[in-house]
């Protein structure tokens, strides 16, 4: 059996390692001629590292990335709203968030694909068609034939027009600036991921290495057009100035043309992930906004789950999709529609003095339930 995966990101890379480790071979398909330093940084939380530990990937992401004891929720001052363990934040096995440049996880598992070959460049998705059980994919510069053909193209993904036609996305009404300072952060900072909260707006931000801060900034839409017109780094200063002046000291150090600019949207709900020997993983099937920071996390949990149904070679393909998509839908209908929330709440003069509330009121115990939910994977004990 021959799998084709569309998209070399995070979900189809970790996807191609996952079969690998379970003896069944794939190619990725990426459009990008190279893989490049682009991007900003990722928190990678306990059910994402404990899938990587599995494909033998944590240690590298540890050494080139920063584990963080803790994640707090602050005011513009950077004082968190409630002071928590550090073991809210980290499964039952000690696992914690790890935070890393997305270009850096990227390499990593690419170059741990390189040993097999299994990653061609440069090969733009147009469509596919199918032909008996053999499915044709039609690049820019050819044809290529497969017998399963995963969609791993991200929110935008082309697949999914191919068979989900009438899908579409929603915005959140927010924008995002995200970007990587090269700067040190004060020593008390390193090892913690934080998101302060003001009038309206958001800035969150951890060390990825020694050397580098990520950061991201969420503000109201109606922002873009001046941001545009002032220029985002400019703007973005201005828009937090009133923040503890880590803050904008971060922004400083960010080169301009470095600072990414994106509205937040997730992807609605859609009535099947699969069409025949095709289906959809990651962002292309349930696209989410980043509010619970579960986006490339859920994409590596595909990759697995996907992965443990292929490798049974007794099983119908579409049933074995179907099988994935009962598995999956329940978790991941929840993070999205969790997601969208926060968004909403942490950006409305009601409803974030309403979770502020809720986060003081209710006990650590309830919230480490809660976090572990999240972050189990079945089976993984048995990886």
């Amino acid at each position: 059996m021959k799998i084709g995966i569309i998209g070399g990101g995070i979900t189809g890379m970790t996807t191609a390692l996952a079969l690998q480790k379970l003896g069944v071979p794939s190619i990725v398909y990426e459009q990008a001629k190279e893989l490049n330093e682009v991007g900003a940084g990722i928190w990678l939380q306990p059910n994402a590292i404990k899938i990587l530990n599995c494909l033998g990937l944590k240690d590298r992401i540890k050494e080139q990335g920063n584990e963080l004891n803790k994640m707090e929720i602050t005011n513009s001052q950077l004082v968190p709203f409630k002071k928590m363990k550090s073991e809210v934040v980290q499964d039952e096995y000690g696992n914690k968030t790890i935070a890393i440049h997305r270009a850096k996880l990227q390499n990593i598992l690419y170059q741990e694909l390189l040993k097999t070959s299994s990653v061609q460049l440069n090969k733009t998705y147009k469509n596919h068609s199918l032909n008996n059980n053999t499915i044709n994919i039609e690049f820019e510069d050819g044809i290529e034939s497969v017998d399963v053909l995963l969609g791993a193209d991200g929110i935008n993904s082309k697949v999914r027009e191919s068979i989900v036609p009438k899908a579409t996305l929603r915005s959140s009404g927010q924008v995002c600036w995200r970007g990587v300072a090269k700067m040190k952060l004060p020593e008390y900072f390193k090892k913690i991921g934080k998101e302060a909260w003001g009038k309206q707006i958001r800035f969150g931000f951890s060390s990825i290495n020694d050397e580098e801060v990520y950061w991201f900034a969420v503000a109201n839409v109606k922002h873009l057009k001046k941001a545009d017109k002032l220029g985002r780094k400019q703007y973005v200063t201005a828009l937090f100035q009133d923040f503890c002046p880590v803050v904008t000291k971060l922004i400083a150090n960010t080169e301009t043309t470095n600072i990414h600019q994106a509205i937040l949207s997730d992807l609605n709900k859609l009535p099947k992930w699969y069409d025949k020997n095709v289906c959809l993983i990651g962002d292309a099937a349930h696209a989410t906004t980043p509010n619970m920071g579960q986006g490339a996390c859920q994409g590596i949990e595909d990759a697995y789950y996907i992965s443990k149904i292929l490798s049974d070679s007794s099983q119908n393909t579409e049933i074995g999709f179907h099988k994935f998509q009962e598995s999956r839908r329940e978790k991941v209908n929840y993070i999205v529609n969790t997601s969208w929330q926060l968004g909403k709440m942490a950006h409305s003069l009601i409803g974030q003095p309403f979770l502020k509330i809720m986060m003081k009121l209710t006990p650590e115990s309830v919230m480490s339930s809660q976090m572990n939910k999240l972050y189990t994977v079945k089976g993984i004990d048995k990886c």
